[in-house]
């Protein structure tokens, strides 16, 4: 069998000592009636951070997601907030770039209570500073060994362990082949292949890894075609989504291409590459559908504006706040809405996405700080309004049950 080899994960060293002198946010908190509060929180307002990227490669994710974090912040506050608290959004775009990211979270991190962080590298670059400021943070994948980190909804390993059991069921023999981003995102989706190799024997016929801010990836596209590979785990973000199928467009290769997370979404489709996208790409969809009908989709739907267009990426950043919220909401019941009462809350808390999703229970451990481990299995299409139409819903494979996330 072929072995996968796992890209170390380089540890921003030049970050760390560059921002060694930074002292730790404080832990000192005060009483409020007996419920214990620190940092970003007052008598009438809880302040959280969305760091994410509005104007890089990955803006295509990072603004529907990030209008879809206001939507349920407003709507929420509109319902009277938290405790009689306003929640304050603090919006930076940190244009993908993860020392960006780790300055503004060192500008912004003793006025916060939590945070809310979108794009590998960047959630990469600022983990060890949030692990010991003991800030919750709420990636849309992970999670990962700091226990103050959770995901959105189902992590790189199940989305990818789901996608690729589901085209081997339909194709048995396909040869696999596996481009993956040299960060925690490729290293994730690596252990995603391997889990499903370990299920059904599958041999890899090549892999390749890619930068997270590649714009061509011609010679990793050459390499699957010159292995015979018919299919392609694409395990990269937005940006190398858009150079990887160009790449095989180019190149007239017609493999299948694979998306597992969140790398798609229905602007895509707008670019040059959206007909290659929608001839060759399956993505895993593990988020409600525009049109799906649940009580959760009915509110989300009433909330925005008339004139938002349909983009599934934007109900993700709504659920994101809906997480945010019931780990606050946790914590309060808990007496303790300091940045670590917060970490503890969401180590114990269970978030009903009134049908959105699978209700999603968190734990302690790396493997239960991801919420569940089913996903849907999407073709793209530009007739739907979302982008995608609906092949398998949410269930989950040996391989997804069996990942390890660590």
């Amino acid at each position: 069998m072929h072995q996968l080899r796992r890209p170390l994960i380089a540890g921003l060293a030049a970050l760390a000592i560059a921002t060694s002198a930074c002292t730790a946010a404080p832990s000192d908190s005060s009483s409020d009636g007996g419920l214990a509060t620190g940092n970003g929180v007052t008598d009438d307002t809880i302040t959280v951070l969305s760091l994410t990227d509005l104007s890089g490669p990955a803006a295509s994710g990072g603004k529907p997601v990030q209008a879809g974090i206001e939507a349920y912040f407003d709507h929420l506050n509109e319902e009277g907030g938290i405790d009689g608290r306003t929640i304050e959004l603090k919006t930076v775009d940190h244009q993908y770039n993860p020392q960006l990211a780790v300055q503004s979270y060192q500008a912004d991190k003793n006025d916060i209570a939590a945070l809310i962080t979108y794009g590998t590298p960047t959630t990469d670059a600022i983990r060890p500073f949030t692990a010991d400021d003991q800030v919750l943070s709420l990636g849309f994948k992970g999670p990962y060994a700091e226990d103050n980190t959770f995901a959105q909804g189902t992590a790189f390993e199940v989305d990818t362990a789901n996608l690729l059991s589901h085209v081997l069921d339909e194709d048995p023999d396909a040869k696999v082949g596996v481009i993956y981003q040299a960060d925690a995102m490729g290293d994730a989706i690596l252990r995603g292949v391997e889990a499903v190799s370990e299920e059904t024997g599958l041999e890899v016929v090549a892999e390749a890894s890619a930068d997270a801010t590649a714009t061509d990836l011609t010679a990793q596209v050459t390499s699957m075609r010159k292995a015979g590979a018919d299919t392609v785990v694409l395990g990269v973000g937005p940006g190398g989504t858009i150079a990887g199928v160009g790449a095989a467009s180019a190149l007239g290769y017609d493999a299948k291409l694979l998306s597992p997370g969140t790398a798609y979404n229905r602007a895509l489709l707008d670019l040059p590459v959206g007909p290659a996208m929608e001839k060759n790409m399956t993505v895993s969809c593990s988020y409600p559908l525009w049109d799906d009908e649940s009580p959760g989709n009915a509110t989300f739907h009433e909330a925005l504006d008339p004139s938002v267009s349909p983009q599934g990426t934007i109900v993700l950043g709504w659920i994101a706040g809906q997480t945010i919220a019931g780990f606050i909401e946790q914590a309060i019941e808990d007496g303790d809405v300091t940045p670590a009462g917060i970490v503890k809350a969401a180590q114990q808390a269970t978030i009903s996405t009134d049908g959105l999703t699978p209700d999603m229970t968190y734990g302690k451990d790396i493997n239960d700080r991801t919420p569940f481990r089913e996903s849907r299995i999407c073709g793209v299409t530009k007739d739907e309004d979302d982008g995608v139409t609906l092949l398998a819903d949410w269930a989950e494979s040996p391989a997804a049950t069996n990942v390890s996330l660590d």
